[in-house]
């Protein structure tokens, strides 16, 4: 039907045009299969369009791209270089399967405008947004992250010419202006500005160093979230209200200044008098203590253990493009089949960090057994994982149909031991055997203060009863002189003391309840051993 129009919207292009206006219908975009393409297509305007793994087959008016979800290359559709510049932008959109979308619009590299759905199969209308661009600009069209927006089909971009002289700059700053640190990240928050004059966005400037330095107007910051030069920022549009900066290195400190601002490109009007909001913040002393991504197509130094049945994990690197990762199904030769299958880490020295804790992403599909997630520091490594105790944790998991989800930041500080390891257990019956995947798993943690000195890594004294109220015993392994340090979650040494005994009463009555570290350095084999003590 589209194709039918052409000669009619060629018309109405010229009459468009005529009036400062342009518009890209996509009847020239080539795809229609439900495969994820790369490829280029004559745009309307006479440029040349890009789009970057689309498919073809949900269309709003045939044709249509629609970005794909998860794909590496991250799905967008960027416009070639249009003319007499832009100054409201619409276009028609919706959400073809069950994950919501979250697009992002840019024009000249700069974010316009964020936009979501909330019902499959709905057609929604972005509205007209305003741009205010003079002279030459791009139109990008792009996922907002890699992971978890859903797939998105578009149609109808329309934009209006730029036609009118600048608006003013914003009347206030925002206020709240707080930076705040977790592991690898420093989120930064604010409440939007108010006034006569509100901003279009912000600009959220930061550096390693104290030396932040006002932009000027007429040039505009592009986007630069890697920190790894010392410097950064991000455009964020009115009403988002935060801005992150990631994979930051640990017990780092950085500055961060914003800045509102109206119109974009040579237009772009930032508020600089008075004071500019700041904030500042330190990351963690975090550290990945073991990870796993696949990009090898292997396990690496990960155990796999097959109890029951003809079916192992496997590394998929077929159905997500340059993209890796574990699978795990027992279903073959057409029926379902009985399974016990055991992905699990290498062993993990828990005594030298603080604050544990477990990330991943998870996919699944088809009825049977939900995959679990457990914790142990009894297995052995080495034999049936099922003959070990082990605890279970509380991930988020995908909700099904291959939706990657991520887990969140699970909790696993409760597990103490110098061999600690985290497993993924599958099983399946001869009735139902689901798939599952699994990627980019992370055990981080806070390293302890003045953990630098070499460790022993024999068991060579223990902490009972523990968690403990009034007193624990240290009991040693040998006898022989021993430096023994208890020190606080910050490294604050609370009590300290030096014994040749083979069990040492350690008296509490003093302590606040809470988390401590029992530090034990032998002179004699230059040693030290650490243990997480927690009084009641």
């Amino acid at each position: 039907m589209k194709k039918q129009l052409l000669a009619l919207i060629a018309f109405m292009f010229i009459g468009l045009w005529a009036i400062g206006q342009g518009n890209e219908p996509f009847t020239n975009f080539p795809e229609t299969s439900n495969a994820y393409h790369d490829g280029t297509f004559l745009g309307l305007d006479g440029s040349t369009w890009t789009y970057k793994q689309c498919r073809g087959d949900s269309v709003i008016t045939a044709p249509s791209p629609t970005l794909g979800k998860a794909r590496n290359p991250m799905a967008k559709v960027l416009s070639g270089t249009l003319h007499n510049g832009c100054g409201t932008l619409q276009f028609d959109y919706k959400q073809p399967f069950t994950t919501h979308v979250n697009l992002v619009v840019k024009v000249n590299g700069l974010a316009v405008g964020t936009f979501t759905s909330a019902a499959q199969a709905t057609l929604y209308h972005s509205g007209p947004i305003a741009v205010n661009t003079p002279g030459d600009f791009t139109i990008l069209i792009t996922q907002a992250d890699s992971t978890a927006s859903g797939q998105a089909t578009i149609d109808n971009v329309v934009w209006t010419a730029y036609s009118g002289g600048p608006i003013p700059e914003p009347t206030n700053y925002p206020t709240a202006f707080t930076a705040t640190p977790s592991p690898f990240t420093i989120n930064c928050t604010w409440v939007d500005a108010t006034g006569a004059q509100l901003p279009v966005a912000y600009l959220l400037l930061a550096s390693d160093q104290n030396n932040i330095t006002a932009p000027v107007d007429g040039t505009p910051v592009p986007d630069d979230p890697n920190l790894a030069d010392g410097h950064g920022a991000l455009n964020i549009l009115q009403g988002v209200q935060h801005g992150t900066f990631g994979n930051l290195p640990s017990n780092k400190k950085y500055y961060f200044k914003i800045y509102p601002y109206t119109n974009s490109g040579s237009l772009i009007n930032y508020k600089t008098d008075g004071t500019a909001p700041s904030a500042s913040a330190t990351t963690p002393p975090t550290t990945i203590i073991d990870s796993i991504h696949f990009t090898n197509k292997t396990f690496s130094n990960w155990i796999v253990k097959n109890i029951t049945g003809a079916q192992v994990w496997s590394i998929d690197s077929i159905h997500l493009t340059n993209n890796p990762f574990a699978s795990m199904s027992g279903y073959a030769a057409g029926v379902n089949n009985v399974n016990e299958d055991w992905l699990i880490s290498p062993a993990m020295n828990f005594n030298l960090y603080t604050n544990e804790a477990l990330t991943f992403v998870s996919a699944y599909k088809y009825a049977g057994a939900p995959l679990e997630c457990l914790i142990s520091n009894d297995y052995d490594g080495l034999t049936n994982p099922g003959d070990f105790t082990w605890t279970a944790l509380s991930p988020a998991w995908s909700t099904g149909n291959f939706v990657w989800a991520p887990s969140g930041s699970v909790n696993v500080s409760g597990t103490n031991g110098t061999h600690v390891y985290i497993g993924f257990k599958y099983t399946s019956d001869a009735t139902a055997s689901s798939t599952w995947e699994l990627d980019d798993i992370v055990i981080t943690g806070d390293v302890i203060i003045g953990m630098n000195e070499h460790s022993a890594k024999d068991n060579s004294f223990t902490v009972s009863p523990n968690p403990a109220f009034g007193k624990c015993s240290l009991v040693f392994d040998k006898t022989g002189q021993k430096e023994i340090r208890v020190m606080s979650v910050v490294g604050n040494v609370v009590f300290e003391t030096t014994t040749d005994q083979q069990r040492f009463s350690l008296n509490l009555s003093s302590f606040t309840t809470g988390l401590y570290f029992v530090k034990v350095y032998s002179p004699d084999t230059k040693t030290t051993e650490v243990r997480k003590l927690i009084v009641r």
